[in-house]
């Protein structure tokens, strides 16, 4: 089967606009979504234009406002639109609820072919597959789904129906939101025809991609049924750095893998769809690094010491958990600390999660004990107590504590965050220009905890160094490879 072809939805208020947007991404696409329901009222009329001067195949649309379009005139209205698809456009997309025989008739006379629609924004309905086969009027149009998965189990049924369809030789489906972002990259796998995608800021659909990164960074037209799997799984997932860091390396080794973003609210069903795709390994992020421990088969040393796993990869003995961020904790930190390891270096940890935990576990391999402080003084003593560390709570009593263990002060919690970025975890702490503070938030790369500190005159280590260095080693055990450097 060919590779889906990539359509870019236009949703300018002009023309003129719209030609700048394909032009911007020509390289990138096969054909162009023309929603004429974006448009002002007075380029309607010049609509039948638009084919001719873009030079590649165009869907015209008209999306009601109650399908989530922006038409809000009559019915008889947006007919009128639609006929104009007689003008040079290659398709039209009709929802599964229009029929009108005349219109249908004089688009065939015309050589246009029509797309038959539906849109489910709320979830995705059980009896998926069998609409979808009732969707075509005639045997010559094009069945399109584009349903909303909630969830992994959501996205594994999107994927048992592509399966219950695979005899239909052309068809269309989609799962919207950031739930449904793998879909969109797996058009392949799913049968799809047609992969929709979006400039950024001016998508048709939530949980679009643009089509310069769908091509580059995602490969898009190199993905098969042989190309292995690998991914991020996390909530919130959309500014995570890690596809970008893994798809890079692919493709500097010309490797036939691609790396997905997952937003997992549970990693169970996680592991269900993992299953069925024949996902072969993924990273795990907050809030999930404990939570996944239930789920492995398997586990290194130091997943069962810190409690808390970063990595998962499929073996012959099934799902095996390790913890590459102790060694990305320690790589950035190395520097600043001399070849002695300062075992005399004071430390406190802000957090108590599964980030929390690898950071304590890490300093330990250097003999520091670092206070742990959180929000809940009873979860930061709890972690303490496992590893023979003082703690405390946010508050005056652990900021004067702070003051006696300040000279590495690491931020281990979501806070500053996307997006939550205005969030500081200690903003009643004053730095006082002596201390190393490292903030393992990536995104953004600098946190306003880390300005603070850095205008105090401290040593600051940003998350994305940390990031790239759990990275590679989290590329070696995905690939038996190293990561190459960048260009």
């Amino acid at each position: 089967m060919p590779a889906p072809l990539i359509c870019l939805a236009v949703t300018e208020k002009s023309l003129a606009r719209g030609l700048e947007t394909v032009e911007r991404y020509r390289r990138c696409i096969d054909l162009v979504e023309l929603r004429a329901d974006a448009l002002s009222e007075d380029e309607l009329s010049s609509l039948g234009r638009f084919p001719s001067l873009i030079r590649l195949p165009v869907i015209l649309t008209v999306r009601r406002r109650r399908d989530h379009g922006g038409f809000g005139g009559d019915e008889a209205g947006r007919r009128r639109l639609l006929w104009a698809a007689g003008a040079g456009f290659a398709y039209v997309d009709l929802e599964e609820d229009l029929r009108d025989g005349s219109l249908e008739a004089y688009l065939r006379s015309r050589g246009v072919r029509i797309i038959r629609s539906l849109h489910d924004f709320e979830g995705l309905p059980g009896d998926l597959a069998q609409r979808v086969r009732r969707l075509p009027h005639r045997g010559d149009e094009i069945p399109k789904a584009a349903v909303r998965p909630t969830g992994c189990r959501d996205f594994l049924a999107l994927l048992h129906c592509a399966r219950e369809l695979k005899d239909l030789e052309e068809k269309v489906l989609i799962g919207m939101g950031p739930e449904g972002v793998p879909t969109r990259v797996l058009a392949a796998r799913l049968g799809s025809s047609i992969c929709f995608t979006g400039a950024p800021g001016a998508e048709s659909a939530p949980g679009q991609l643009d089509p310069a990164t769908l091509t580059e960074l995602y490969r898009f037209s190199r993905i098969t049924e042989s190309t292995r799997l690998f991914g991020v799984i996390g909530n919130p997932i959309a500014h995570s750095r890690s596809p970008e860091i893994h798809n890079r390396g692919y493709a500097g080794l010309n490797l036939d893998m691609v790396y997905l973003p997952f937003l997992v609210h549970d990693p169970e069903a996680f592991f269900a769809l993992a299953a069925e795709l024949d996902i072969r390994g993924f990273s795990v992020t907050l809030p999930h690094k404990q939570a996944v421990l239930p789920l492995l088969d398997e586990a290194e040393e130091a997943v069962l010491q810190v409690g808390a796993c970063n990595t998962v990869v499929r073996r012959k003995g099934g799902w095996r958990g390790s913890n590459t961020d102790v060694e990305g904790f320690l790589g950035p930190l190395r520097p600043h600390l001399g070849r002695a390891g300062r075992k005399d270096l004071t430390a406190a940890v802000i957090g108590a999660g599964g980030a929390a935990r690898a950071v304590v576990y890490a300093l330990g391999t250097l003999g520091i004990r670092p206070l742990i402080l959180n929000r809940h003084p009873e979860r930061a003593a709890a972690l303490a107590e496992a590893f023979g560390c003082p703690s405390g709570g946010l508050d005056a009593a652990g900021r004067k504590l702070l003051a006696e263990h300040n000279g590495l002060i690491v931020q281990a919690t979501s806070a500053g965050m996307v997006p939550r970025e205005a969030e500081d975890p200690l903003p009643e702490y004053a730095f006082q220009g002596g201390e190393i503070v490292y903030d393992l938030v990536y995104a953004p790369p600098r946190t306003c905890f880390l300005a603070r500190a850095a205008a105090a005159g401290c040593r600051v280590i940003y998350g994305y160094q940390m990031l790239q260095a759990q990275a590679e080693a989290q590329f070696r055990l995905f690939t038996g490879e190293a990561l190459p450097p960048e260009d």
